[in-house]
């Protein structure tokens, strides 16, 4: 049978002690350690923060600078419209004093061409035109054939005669005009004048003929009426 040693080991003190010092090194350097490397990515999140901030205010600039330039290019379009618009107007104020214009030498060349116009005063050139919005332009000229020309001032009474809800109806041109602030109208002129306007329809009236009747403004005689049908050019 085999005999057991028993072994003895000598208690050291020392031994406790270094342990514990070596432990609480490794504590130390653990913590130092781990405040180092809190240490280091705080400084990258504080740098990443930094580089956003700046990014985020050079964003702002630029935002600033964009909303100032489409601001710019709105209020410059605005102005293209309105220069536009204002372009159109002229352009159609022209084509209007052009029409015009054309319209006066046309009546020139006919009173210089025409010898078999009756002498003295006479209402000529008249015409009804539909418009897209249901109202209706009208046009009629008087003029005068002397042997002696004067300036002429008369009164004229135009009247719309025709039927609405089947019972005959007269308007004055007054009523249907609103261009036309008195009533009778007054017209002066040498040679001819132009008379010309845009009338809107009562509801339901159909209109069948229109009466111009013209009068010295020194005077209650009638001088001259004359009776259109209501027809529109094509």
């Amino acid at each position: 049978m085999q005999e057991r040693k028993s072994i003895v080991v000598t208690y050291r003190p020392k031994h406790k002690i270094i342990l514990a010092l070596l432990v609480s090194l490794s504590i130390i350097l653990s913590f130092l350690s781990g405040r180092h490397w809190g240490a280091y990515e705080a400084s990258q999140l504080n740098a990443q923060k930094l580089d956003l901030d700046e990014r985020l205010q050079t964003l702002q600039v630029e935002l600033v600078n964009y909303e100032e330039q489409l601001s710019l290019m709105k209020l410059s379009a605005e102005v293209d419209n309105v220069a536009l618009e204002s372009a159109r107007q002229q352009m159609v104020i022209l084509q209007r004093q052009i029409y015009s214009r054309n319209e006066d030498l046309k009546l020139y060349r006919d009173l210089l061409q025409d010898n078999d116009s009756p002498s003295g005063v006479s209402i000529g050139d008249f015409s009804l035109t539909l418009l897209d919005d249901e109202r209706v332009k009208y046009r009629w000229v008087v003029r005068q054939k002397q042997n002696e020309v004067k300036r002429l001032s008369l009164f004229a009474d135009i009247n719309l005669e025709g039927k609405q809800d089947r019972s005959a109806k007269t308007y004055r041109l007054s009523e249907l005009d609103q261009q036309i602030e008195k009533w009778p109208i007054k017209i002066e002129f040498k040679y001819f004048s132009i008379q010309q306007g845009v009338i809107e329809l009562p509801e339901g009236f159909k209109p069948d003929t229109v009466t111009i009747s013209l009068r010295y403004t020194w005077e209650k005689q009638l001088i001259l009426k004359q009776e259109y049908d209501w027809k529109y050019e094509d």
